[in-house]
């Protein structure tokens, strides 16, 4: 049985190592033997799990599974009352993930730039539409949000003063 008792204990070891030995039994109870690289940036730890053993877990696959690992690294940081955002990455797939999207936001602010009042992308899932807010939101000329539910939220891009 996974023994998540030092999450809630006084564990010697701040909140993103104590994550990372909580996602590292998880892991192992999965059956999976990984290597956990964790980094922190604007208040986000990553967690990047590298391993040939994990390759099935890429989010290219099927996201379904580390989606399901992230939504219980959200529980345990809300149980224990972290002010970090947690990200879980596979071999380092959504990093890549978002230099591939740098050449979407620069190809939607152009269009934005070029006269074009709103542009509208559905069928992102939230770690890409989350990417592209980050990526725009650098630029004072133009603002994002994303709108609707479930399968139908999709991002807006629109001109700041508009």
């Amino acid at each position: 049985m996974l023994n998540m008792d030092y999450m809630y204990d006084d564990y010697d070891g701040d909140v993103v190592d104590r994550t990372a030995d909580f996602l590292a039994d998880i892991l192992s109870y999965m059956g999976y033997d990984a290597e956990i690289h964790t980094e922190v940036m604007d208040n986000t730890a990553i967690f990047d799990v590298f391993g040939d053993a994990v390759k099935d877990l890429s989010p290219a696959k099927d996201p379904t599974v580390i989606n399901a690992i992230s939504w219980i690294l959200k529980r345990a940081r809300f149980a224990i009352g972290s002010g970090y955002r947690f990200d879980l990455d596979i071999n380092s797939f959504r990093l890549e993930r978002i230099h591939q999207l740098e050449g979407v936001a620069k190809t939607l602010h152009d269009k934005i730039d070029s006269g074009v009042e709103r542009v509208q992308i559905f069928g992102m899932d939230n770690v890409d539409r989350r990417a592209v807010h980050m990526l725009l939101n650098a630029d004072p000329e133009v603002r994002t949000q994303s709108n609707g539910y479930g399968n139908y939220r999709h991002i807006e891009i629109q001109r700041a003063d508009s």
